[in-house]
């Protein structure tokens, strides 16, 4: 009521003939009306608990395990000092997870120093600077100093991104040089910013030891913590209640598109909050275009569609892929070219083990779909490895380890007959072969068909 005798009060301000007693609408004290503060006095009190804008959220997991991997990582580390920086980015899916999983923070443009050498702060954190009218866009973000935030990310030395260079060549000063943990990456992609800055430092010193050590992370992340398997286990179950929801969507006369979304409803209706990666759904001769990238086209009566589509659960990616009949019904050479990707997938699966390497499960499959005559419509590599990303670090060439967690996915593409066919699964790496971590989303055929023909299930 204040308001709206307030509004009335001052359109009433501009009448030629006011009238001739007035009483004040609002009194002096009015709660909704805003006062100027005092000049050089804070309009609210000084926190004194956890700040207003404290970075959030601070990972999934506890603060022990950030500072654990942190720990791992410095042994490996040696005397020189590593950088990595924040260099997250969603383009399609997730990339550049490195300081996530040493720190747990998505706040962009942050640094982190490990100096096991160092004879005091072996942790260093460097964060963006703030912007208050920016943050009046994007978020308030923490003060520093800030001892709540220290105590939420296990890191005792926060200091702002002015700090950063300085920082590098007191480590080449004092602290035994600097290391390189990242990955390398080929033109035409720029260098990551890690390498970048190292690099830079050299240049203002007259000799800064720098030890390579590329791949260092990749390798530490193949190797999944039983937090992380039991998150991936969650993000499959959201993509199987995606996948089962498919399998009512699919029919003659429906587009792309409303298979996608019926997917993608499926996962966030099973708890998923974001995507794995972009999904994927082409179907007739767009199924034979790796990454179709459209999802307009009207499905037709006997043709397949490719559904490469995953939810994700706090941040741990899922992968999957299926190939389905739209009518119902796979046609007899459908069937036959399904079932030779269907027995190099198994094949595949069947050579997973620790010990044996990415190529030579990748050969396994190959194997099977050369000997069948379709060695030219093998078009891409078996296997990759999953986990904060969905093409997640690791190293490809060694043997693999125990508990890393990989994809196989062979496929056959066949532009010139309107189809193609791929089979994706995930899987555990044991010492003693491999778990099929996505065995509940069907993929045999008679399955399939029949799950298709079966009456949908009545909506709650």
């Amino acid at each position: 009521m204040k308001r709206h005798a307030l509004a009335l009060a001052l359109l009433g301000a501009g009448c030629s003939s006011p009238p001739a007693q007035t009483t004040p609408a609002v009194s002096p004290e009015d709660p909704d009306i805003p006062k100027a503060a005092p000049r050089g006095q804070f309009t609210t009190p000084v926190a004194t608990e956890e700040p207003r804008g404290l970075i959030s959220p601070t990972g999934t997991f506890g603060v022990e395990t950030y500072r654990k991997r942190r720990r791992a990582l410095m042994d490996k580390v040696g005397s020189s000092a590593a950088l990595i920086t924040q260099d997250m980015v969603w383009s399609g899916d997730r990339q550049g997870m490195d300081f996530y999983y040493l720190t747990g923070l998505e706040e962009p443009g942050g640094a982190l120093l490990l100096a096991p050498a160092a004879k005091a702060n072996h942790e260093w954190l460097f964060l963006a600077t703030r912007n208050e009218e920016r943050e009046r866009w994007s978020g308030e973000r923490a003060m520093l100093p800030s001892k709540a935030l220290e105590v939420a990310l296990g890191i005792s030395r926060i200091a702002r991104e002015q700090g950063l260079n300085g920082a590098l060549i007191g480590a080449c000063n004092n602290d035994g040089g600097l290391a390189y943990v990242g990955d390398f990456t080929a033109p035409p992609k720029e260098n990551p910013r890690a390498l970048d800055l190292i690099k830079k430092t050299r240049e203002h010193t007259l000799s800064c030891p720098v030890k390579d050590l590329h791949g260092t992370l990749a390798r530490m992340r193949e190797v999944k913590e039983p937090e992380e398997l039991a998150l991936m286990r969650k993000a499959i179950k959201y993509t199987a209640a995606g996948h089962a929801v498919a399998l009512k969507a699919v029919h003659p006369g429906a587009h792309e598109f409303e298979v996608k979304d019926a997917i993608e409803d499926g996962f966030r209706r099973a708890g998923s909050r974001h995507l794995s990666y972009e999904s994927i759904t082409g179907s007739g001769p767009n199924g034979a275009v790796l990454h179709y990238p459209k999802d307009d086209r009207t499905m037709k009566d006997g043709e397949l569609i490719v559904i490469d589509a995953a939810g994700e659960a706090e941040l741990y990616a899922a992968d999957v892929t299926r190939t389905l009949p739209v009518g119902g019904k796979y046609t007899k050479e459908q069937r036959d070219i399904y079932e030779i990707v269907l027995r190099a997938q198994q094949a595949g699966i069947a050579a997973a083990k620790a010990g044996v390497t990415v190529d030579e499960i990748d050969r396994a499959t190959r194997k099977v779909i050369t000997e069948a005559g379709y060695y030219d419509y093998y078009l891409h590599a078996c296997c990759h490895f999953v986990g904060l990303q969905v093409h997640d670090a690791g190293d490809y060439q060694a043997p693999l380890p125990a508990n890393a967690v990989i994809t196989v996915e062979p496929g056959i593409y066949l532009p010139q007959r309107g189809f193609g066919v791929r089979i994706e699964d995930e899987i555990l790496i044991t010492e003693a072969g491999a778990e099929v971590l996505t065995k509940d989303i069907p993929k045999d055929p008679d399955e399939i068909e029949r799950l298709m023909a079966a009456p949908a299930a009545p909506a709650n």
